[in-house]
């Protein structure tokens, strides 16, 4: 098949490019980067800074000479409802051109849009973080990103998208979730995300047998009301000074990717998101590794994908009070094993449901069902 990737979204269509690029599909990346990831691409749309807001002109130049390559495929996939760096008319418009000059178009719900905002106003999932313990929270904090999705153009441009695609692809339980209505269900698919595996696991009991358990926070401050990491790191280093000496705690910020990782490699656990029901990319990189996570794990998600046996994620929740949260983190740190169980089960996760090449099977059975 030949297949267009429209937009970017944590490395997600490039690593389902390679998975699908070995089963024999040729694959285009069509993309400004994803922002700071700055995430490899075919055709680059980045806006030139140097532009100011004429670079949105430098875009529509990019799109119009790459115009031979987005026509004519089998697949369209789009990384949201906005998938270019425009304004929500532009991407409409580019919708109903790719809708008509291609074969099937697939929406990826990988990311906010107004229907998300909309069901975790009226709770669901039961806890997001925008909702939790039965009424909306962070309300100032998330006023002007919840606003910017719900003007009037870009629910216009979601409605179209959304009503238009063949397909709606959610990678997270908690987008499908939001999805599933009876307007969406009938074309709403739920695909994990796509990690590659590194090619030699860390023996997990080097990972786990030091002295001090070794607990990476990865900060981003004007992020924290919807990563939570921070309400996470505090309840870590309430059961620190309950076991001194016991846990070693790291703060990291703005460190290259590359350093990141190394650091990933390294700890034996990593602070993700609070407000998260499932794991995240971010999650996933650490889990594939060996490094437990602190996170979203909840029941309902094993339930959901038909997981029984394993638990490698210690699951928080805005839902349990400051103590029952510092508990479930004690009691994984210190129940003699438990930290190894899981660092093994974390990379047994990963492989199971989100082994590139298996998601990229999934994909290309939705594709060939079109």
């Amino acid at each position: 098949m030949k297949i267009l990737f429209v937009g970017e979204c944590s490395y997600l269509h490039n690593t389902l490019k390679r998975g699908l690029e070995e089963l024999g599909h040729k694959v285009l990346i069509v993309s400004d980067g994803n922002g700071w990831h700055n995430s490899p691409r075919d055709i680059d749309l980045r806006r030139p800074e140097r532009w100011g807001k004429l670079g949105g002109l430098w875009v529509l130049w990019s799109l119009l000479k790459s115009l031979p390559q987005l026509c004519g495929n089998d697949i369209v996939q789009l990384s949201g409802y906005t998938f270019i760096p425009l304004k929500a008319r532009w991407n409409r418009w580019l919708f109903l051109l790719l809708r008509l000059l291609n074969r099937r178009v697939v929406k990826g719900c990988f990311s906010d849009d107004p229907q998300l905002f909309l069901m975790q106003s009226h709770g669901v999932p039961t806890y997001s973080d925008t909702y939790w313990n039965g009424r909306e929270q962070n309300v100032e904090a998330n006023r002007q990103r919840i606003a910017e999705h719900m003007r009037s153009q870009y629910k216009s441009c979601w409605h179209t998208v959304s009503y238009g695609a063949d397909a709606l692809v959610a990678c997270l339980y908690e987008y499908y979730l939001c999805y599933d209505t009876k307007d969406f269900h009938n074309r709403l698919h739920y695909i994990p995300l796509p990690m590659e595996i590194p090619v030699e696991s860390i023996e997990t009991e080097n990972k786990t047998s030091t002295k001090a358990i070794k607990v990476l926070v990865g900060l981003q401050p004007h992020r924290e009301y919807l990563k939570g990491a921070m309400r996470i790191a505090s309840f870590v280093e309430a059961v620190a000074r309950r076991h001194p000496g016991r846990i070693e705690i790291n703060y990291v910020e703005g460190v290259p990717y590359d350093e990141y990782l190394r650091m990933l490699n390294a700890a034996d656990v990593l602070v993700d998101q609070f407000y998260s029901y499932t794991p995240s990319m971010n999650s996933l990189a650490a889990m594939a590794c060996g490094t437990v996570v602190i996170g979203g794990g909840e029941e309902d998600y094993y339930d959901f994908i038909g997981e029984q046996q394993l638990r490698p994620i210690i699951n928080v929740s805005p839902e349990l009070s400051d103590s029952e949260n510092e508990k479930i983190i004690e009691r994984a740190f210190f129940i003699e094993n438990t930290l190894a169980r899981m660092s093994r089960e974390s990379i047994e996760f990963v492989r199971k449901y989100h082994d590139y090449r298996h998601v990229a099977e999934a994909y290309e059975r939705l594709y060939r069902s079109l």
